[in-house]
């Protein structure tokens, strides 16, 4: 193999490096985001969790107020 030829081999090698670099920050990237999106969903299920218990509760409140009406009606 002569020498311009392992120059260009290096070359390839050096460019395929950085591609692979590259791809590897990508990759940094898109695992960033699943954590956020991961906090985001926990968030959001808390928050879902808050409105089940307010509507357990406006539930209550309805029947102790239809409970009230009837026995004012009689």
């Amino acid at each position: 193999m002569s020498s311009d030829e392992i120059i260009a081999n290096q070359r390839t090698i050096i460019a395929n490096q950085e591609k692979i670099q590259a791809n590897q920050d990508k990759l940094d990237r898109i695992a960033a985001n699943q954590e956020t999106i991961i906090r985001n969903q926990d968030a959001i299920l808390a928050n879902q969790r808050k409105l089940d218990v307010v509507v357990d509760n406006q539930r209550r409140i309805l029947a102790n107020q239809e409970a009230i009406l009837s026995h004012m009606v009689k």
